[in-house]
């Protein structure tokens, strides 16, 4: 025991000290005292550490949990943003506007709605003369499509980041991440050019995909009628093709130019062939959409990861535990 004393020149006194002087004299002088010693302390501090670890793994648990909700919030918010585009693919919003009348240039709208059979060759000579001898109007089409995409994309992940960051927001632990953070509960400025070029990589996909098709003998001379950039963007119109989110006249219109079209895909194809055709285009744009909508999401990750304790964290300390108590 040390008494309370007063300082001499800041410091104890020696006669205060005295006791503690002599044991460890005591302890110099004898060896065995001082492993006994080493063993009492070794086996005190083993035997505090179950207590002491548990303190520490409630709060990892806690810790990971936490990180694990802000993370669930993320990949919810950016999941739901993929579905709403692809609900704005398959529900046909896409053909409305710019898009629908930049492919009312191409096949005209008089006699859609007339005898499909026999306007085929009317139409594809149009897509030929379109695909061929208007590289403006291609381009006014392909830019429409580009554009639509865009929009739908760059609005979903707007979305996505408000719900993400109301989300973090309303989280203990999430609101100091984003006050120390860039903002996060909006699109990234440059969505709208990253958008851009993985739409045009995709359209370019699409005329692979229709160029591959047309590999084939027979299929070559068919295509050769109506030209790949044609039957191309066809294949990209056919995609939006479905009627659920148009109403009124504009199911009319639009259904029978998506029928119309589909009739000289299938003409040139055949049945099969332009709904796999379709369909792999759709999971191609969908698969261009995701990678940019990851990188969306990647900013509130970037801020996370630095904090959150590492996956494997929680095991590694349970197996440290057991470790200890076995070694005891």
């Amino acid at each position: 025991m040390v008494p309370e004393t007063t300082l001499d020149d800041g410091r104890l006194p020696p006669p205060a000290l005295a006791p503690v002087r002599a044991w460890l004299d005591g302890l110099a002088a004898d060896a065995e005292a001082r492993a006994a010693l080493v063993r009492r302390t070794l086996a005190g501090a083993l035997a505090s550490v179950p207590g002491r670890g548990a303190t520490v793994r409630d709060a990892l648990a806690e810790q990971a949990a936490a990180a694990g909700e802000l993370r669930a919030a993320v990949e919810n918010a950016y999941g739901d943003a993929l579905e709403d585009v692809d609900e704005a693919v398959r529900s046909g919003a896409l053909l409305r506007g710019e898009v629908l009348a930049r492919w009312h240039d191409v096949v005209g709208t008089g006699d859609l709605m007339r005898s499909l059979e026999s306007h085929i060759g009317r139409l594809r000579d149009r897509l030929r003369a379109f695909a061929t001898g208007r590289p403006a109007a291609e381009a006014e089409l392909r830019t429409a499509v580009q554009t639509g995409v865009d929009a739908v994309v760059v609005a979903a992940a707007d979305r996505a980041a408000e719900r993400a960051a109301a989300a973090w927001r309303h989280a203990p632990a999430g609101r100091p991440l984003l006050d120390g953070a860039a903002r996060l509960d909006a699109a990234a400025p440059d969505l709208a050019a990253r958008t851009g070029d993985e739409v045009r990589a995709w359209q370019g996909e699409v005329l692979e995909l229709v160029r591959a098709e047309g590999a084939g003998k027979r299929n070559t001379a068919r295509l050769a009628s109506l030209g790949v950039n044609g039957a191309g963007l066809t294949v990209m119109i056919a995609v939006f093709a479905s009627t659920g989110g148009l109403t009124g006249a504009e199911i009319v219109v639009a259904g029978g130019t998506s029928a119309l079209g589909q009739k000289v895909l299938e003409a040139v194809f055949g049945d099969q062939a332009v709904r796999t055709l379709a369909a792999r285009a759709r999971e191609r744009l969908l698969e261009r959409v995701q990678r940019v909508l990851d990188a969306e999401a990647a900013r509130f990750v970037a801020v996370l990861d630095p904090v959150a304790p590492a996956p494997e964290a929680l095991e590694a300390l349970d197996a440290a535990l057991r470790d200890v108590e076995r070694l005891r």
